[in-house]
């Protein structure tokens, strides 16, 4: 059995992470739904992209913030972006836009956004178009 599958969909910068009065990190105010979002990561080394997936973006980038103690990703990233901002470095934010569509076998269909397997789809999708452009991606 052969499957042919494509998807197409369009990420919009939303803001900058900054570091608050306390040192923690600020996220721009992010949309209370699923979605996919990049990081991208510009300082001495040059830039460098996260792409992520999750059921609340809003959530998602509080857990960056204020990592607990067995969020292994999210701690290795927090202290990432916090030292490429304190060496004057920038992270730009950006998100999915509306209207992701997936194409199976020539139909059209909207992604579904809600069930993980959409969203990990578009991950991955985004993550090999980033590695195909040459971007370095700090994803592991």
């Amino acid at each position: 059995m052969t499957i042919e599958l494509s998807v197409r969909f369009a990420m919009r910068e939303i803001g900058r992470v900054s570091l608050d009065a306390q040192g923690k990190l600020k996220f721009p105010a992010a949309p209370k739904r699923p979605g996919l979002y990049r990081f991208d990561l510009t300082g001495k080394i040059g830039t460098q992209a996260y792409i992520g997936e999750t059921d609340a973006l809003d959530r998602r980038f509080q857990h960056y913030r204020t990592p607990g103690p067995s969020q292994s990703t999210n701690i290795r990233l927090n202290a990432l972006m916090r030292e490429i901002i304190a060496a004057g470095g920038a992270i730009a934010v950006a998100v999915m836009d509306g209207g992701a569509v997936i194409i199976v076998g020539g139909h059209e269909m909207p992604a579904r956004l809600d069930h993980k397997a959409d969203r990990v789809l578009l991950e991955q999708a985004a993550i090999l178009a980033a590695r195909d452009a040459g971007t370095a991606l700090v994803n592991i």
